[in-house]
């Protein structure tokens, strides 16, 4: 069945037999047809696609179209196209759209697109956009089309179609643009990655130009130079630079753009608007216009203010830490686990080992010390190695160049490397002899006091000095000389660590200016024999005893030299300052107890004065303590009573000397006494039992002795044999 109506076939034949074009009058002529039907009919064909027209003037000449079939054209299409009439059946549909909806030819041409396999397109909104179609209006939109393996996105063209018949239809084609749709997407996605990057980094992204002219700069400029982008752009890099700084910045930029090459880590100090200088550290990248002429950098730049200040703080801080190291008084040393070598030794550490680091390092502890040091250096380090904690060493006596003995204590500490294992063993050795030494003259203070609370005499007294000035001073020899007032003479009282011909050459020291010498106090180098001895022949022993020095101290009691402690050494090549003071010390303690012992000493001579007036005494005298126990008896009683006076002292007086019948009577006239009730009599005759048994009649003179607090603590009793008238 022909689809067209007789007159449209007509005019295609006519325009068929006349390939150059016909006029719509002379087609009306040769059709022998009206004029506005020939147009109306021309339109039709026109729309179809079936004719072309081109117009000359106001003459429009028709030709007769060179199509494809439909079909074939459609197929040839990348795009999915499928046709629809009036009714929305699928007239045409091409292979695009079959794949697309995995359907054949058969579920979907001929079946109204509700019941095909293009159901999804039959949806109100599509419908609505089809029927706008159907007015003659076209129509482009996206549209998403999912599929169990993913979504499809396609630009939907909705055309108004006209038929051969002059039904109206619809043509819908599917740009498939499900890549772009994704390129953009993942365009979108990396454009709003690269701008939050951008605006949120704490770097500063700018583009400048050869001559170093900012073309852009990142938002981030306002946080840290308080300029916003747009007041930055256009402006000259230097022109954010301070002054004094300038030529040398400029300078290194320079020799950048002259190279055009990338570069990296570039100091850039800035001025923020507020005033304050911001450091920047950037790395660039050239830029090259389409011709490959070099066109500026893209730079990164970094506000590296707070860490360059952390980093002079941090070398500050280091530089006061190594001078701590190098200043303090403990020595400090550092080896290497792996090679027992030393890589560092601080100024007290170089003093103590005699040299510089330069000299010791990379040596270990045998090429430094001498043998008797080498087992305190490496003390304590096979435990750290071990244990990988801290070490305290013991103790340590050690004999120093000098000869003079010190007291040292290490602590040893473990340092790891990067890797978590033993590398360093940091040595920290404290010289506590100052430590030692005052707790050993406290000690040596507190043991002299004692024994000098117990001395008896200045000669007890001045031999505890000696020996323990010895101990404190660390001097091997010393001597002590009383002062013979009388003569002015120094007499030995002790000596020690000397000779035994010193001991007698020195028993005594005549007056003279060897005396003022020692009793001066003296301190002398290694020539002290030689001088003292060119001060007094006298001192030649001193010489003799090759001494390298010799100090002396006085000891004084009421402004006045009571005796001289002399110390020597033959190994010091000075009196110490430990030893100056422990000898003042000894001194001092002495000095505080001369007092005492002298008057100990009048005590004693005044006691030993009264006992040789009691022995001497003509007359038998007896003292009675308070209880009546028999306190003292001299010599004379004891002959008249036929005792000796130890058989007396202690016994009870009544019970031992006074007859049976008056003891009681006696006794407690006696309480009385020793009461205050009564007062005694100047004399009164009692009688004694003798040893022998008999009886002696006394005369009694009876004093009552008191202390210091009027308190009666006994009574001294005198008398003789009673005469017969």
């Amino acid at each position: 069945m022909n689809p067209y109506p007789e007159e449209i076939t007509r005019i295609l034949d006519r325009l068929k037999a006349n390939p150059r074009g016909m006029s719509v009058s002379d087609l009306s002529r040769d059709l022998g047809v009206n004029r506005n039907t020939v147009s109306r009919y021309l339109d039709m064909l026109l729309i179809a696609g079936e004719v072309e027209m081109h117009a000359y003037g106001k003459a429009k000449v028709f030709y007769l179209s060179q199509r494809i079939p439909l079909p074939a054209v459609i197929n040839l299409s990348a795009d999915g196209v499928f046709v629809l009439n009036r009714d929305l059946v699928v007239v045409q549909a091409n292979d695009r759209i079959l794949e697309i909806v995995q359907a054949s030819r058969d579920e979907v041409v001929g079946k109204s697109l509700g019941e095909s396999r293009l159901s999804a397109f039959d949806h109100p909104l599509i419908r609505e956009r089809i029927e706008a179609a159907l007015d003659g209006q076209d129509i482009v939109e996206e549209v998403r089309f999912l599929k169990a393996d993913g979504e499809l996105f396609f630009k939907m063209k909705i055309l108004s179609t006209v038929f051969n018949d002059g039904s109206p239809g619809i043509t819908i084609l599917l740009e498939d643009v499900t890549e772009q749709k994704r390129s953009e997407e993942a365009l979108r996605e990396g454009e709003a990655k690269f701008r939050a990057l951008v605006e949120d980094i704490n770097d500063i992204i700018w583009n400048i130009d050869e001559t170093w002219t900012f073309v852009y700069v990142s938002p981030k400029c306002f946080d840290l130079l308080g300029y916003a982008p747009e007041e930055v752009e256009g402006r000259n890099i230097m022109d954010f630079v301070p002054p004094a700084e300038r030529e040398k910045v400029e300078k290194r930029l320079h020799e950048h753009i002259d190279s055009e090459k990338s570069f990296s880590l570039v100091s850039i100090p800035m001025m923020h608007r507020n005033g304050n200088r911001v450091v920047f550290e950037a790395s660039g990248t050239p830029n090259f216009d389409e011709i490959g002429c070099f066109a500026g950098y893209r730079m990164v730049a970094r506000d590296v203010t707070g860490r360059q200040q952390a980093e002079r703080r941090v070398r500050g801080w280091k530089s006061f830490l190594h001078s701590i190291v190098q200043n303090i008084p403990d020595m400090v040393f550092v080896k290497e686990v792996g090679g027992g070598t030393y890589v560092f030794f601080n100024q007290a550490a170089e003093e103590f080992a005699g040299g510089r680091l330069e000299e010791f390092a990379g040596k270990r502890d045998e090429e430094i010390f001498p043998p008797h040091l080498v087992p305190f250096m490496s003390c304590g380090e096979e435990e750290v190695r071990t244990r990988m904690l801290p070490y305290d060493c013991p103790e340590t006596a050690i004999s120093l160049r000098e000869g003079e003995k010190h007291f040292l204590q290490a602590k040893k500490i473990p340092i790891t490397g990067g890797d978590g294992g033993l590398k360093y063993i940091l040595s920290i050795i404290c010289d506590i002899t100052t430590h030692v030494r005052a707790d050993i003259l406290l000690r040596e203070q507190r043991d002299l006091a004692l024994a000098l609370g117990s001395a008896t005499d200045l000669v007890d007294a001045l031999s505890l000095c000696l020996r323990t000035s010895l101990r404190v001073s660390g001097m091997e020899v010393g001597a002590v000389f009383s002062f013979d007032e009388a003569s002015g003479d120094l007499v030995l009282v002790d000596a020690s660590g000397f000779s035994n011909k010193f001991s007698e050459s020195m028993a005594r020291i005549p007056a003279g200016p060897a005396v003022n010498c020692l009793v001066g106090g003296g301190m002398v180098s290694s020539s002290a024999g030689v001088v003292l001895a060119s001060v007094d022949p006298v001192l030649h022993p001193f010489a003799d005893e090759s001494l390298a020095i010799v100090a002396s101290r006085p000891i004084m009691w009421s402004g006045r030299p009571v005796a001289v402690l002399v110390v020597a050494s033959c190994h010091h090549t000075a009196v110490p300052d430990y030893a100056n003071h422990a000898l003042e010390t000894v001194a001092a303690q002495v000095n505080n107890v001369i007092g005492r012992i002298r008057a100990q000493e009048r005590v004693r001579k005044e006691r030993d004065r009264a006992e040789r007036y009691l022995e001497v005494a003509g007359v038998m005298i007896a003292v009675i303590e308070t209880d009546g126990t028999i306190e003292r008896m001299n010599r004379m009683g004891c002959r008249i009573l036929g005792y000796r006076e130890d058989e007396l002292v202690g016994k009870n007086w009544f019970a031992t000397l006074v007859p049976s019948s008056l003891r009681e009577r006696f006794e407690g006239n006696f309480k009385k006494l020793m009461e205050g009730v009564v007062v005694p009599p100047e004399e009164e005759t009692t009688p004694v039992v003798t040893r022998d048994g008999d009886t002696v009649d006394v005369l009694w003179h009876n004093t009552i002795v008191r202390d210091e607090k009027g308190h009666i603590i006994g009574l001294v009793s005198s008398g003789n044999v009673a005469t017969t008238p």
